[in-house]
């Protein structure tokens, strides 16, 4: 049964509040800030940001991306995070069987937009977000689609199979690069990333979500080169893990997913 409008509005405006806090979620880890009390400010002149300075999609519009107090551009990820957030929002309500589910889905898709947030600006995946990107999608593996099969124990064993070869398989690629080349070509945060997907999404779905991510990772870099004015070559290092993420949340909402 499909859900309700007022379930699939829920879903858009929850999901839009959390793709906020998954572009600011990274940049508080990584800097060693409190996430949970401390108060958002302009990184420019530090001053606090009030509750209109925070509604998500609205605030950025009616700010024409730039602080109310200083004029400084406001990075445009921000209000793209709450975009796509929303649109993960919809797709976790349209996708999953109830509303419950739906909710569950829906953490594990903005754990993955935080991550992608992370590896896009830092080219760093903190691990507290992968443990519980990982936790999450688990816990979404054992959640089912309320079917009732497989029993719980074959679940367990696809999950845990689907991160052990997904996770093996980019490990010996990683480890076959370094050996013939002498350098590294693939971060071990893209090896957790595809073994953290297998855990959600089990083995036989792990080549789609290449596949969709070597397509995602064209177009970042497309649009990396463009956005800096510099050749694909010159552009150096390619946000991978982050290509991963928004494919592995992709491949969780296919028709095929439940």
């Amino acid at each position: 049964m499909l859900p309700s409008l007022p379930l699939y509005l829920l879903f858009a405006l929850l999901g839009a509040a959390m793709g906020s806090f998954a572009a600011l979620l990274p940049e508080r880890l990584i800097r060693r800030e409190g996430f949970v009390t401390g108060g958002s400010h302009c990184r420019k002149c530090r001053t606090p940001l009030t509750a209109r300075d925070l509604v998500p999609l609205a605030s950025y519009l009616v700010l024409r991306g730039r602080c109310r107090h200083c004029g400084t551009a406001i990075p445009s990820v921000l209000w793209q995070a709450e975009i796509l957030g929303a649109l993960m929002g919809l797709a976790a309500a349209w996708a999953a069987p109830d509303p419950a589910r739906a909710l569950l889905l829906g953490l594990w898709m903005w754990t993955l937009l935080a991550l992608a947030v992370a590896d896009l600006r830092w080219f760093r995946l903190p691990e507290p977000l992968m443990a519980v990107a990982a936790a999450l999608g688990l816990a979404l593996s054992l959640a089912g689609d309320g079917s009732g099969w497989p029993d719980l124990a074959q679940r367990v064993t696809w999950a845990l199979w689907g991160a052990a070869i997904g996770g093996g398989v980019f490990w010996l690629i990683r480890a076959g690069y370094g050996f013939f080349t002498g350098r590294e070509g693939m971060g071990f945060g893209d090896v957790m990333m595809i073994a953290t997907l297998g855990l959600a999404l089990g083995a036989v779905r792990l080549p789609l979500v290449v596949l969709f991510g070597a397509g995602t990772a064209l177009v970042l870099t497309l649009l990396r080169a463009r956005r800096k004015g510099r050749s694909v070559r010159r552009l150096g290092r390619l946000p991978f893990g982050a290509a991963l993420a928004l494919a592995g949340a992709l491949v969780a909402v296919l028709p095929s997913a439940y």
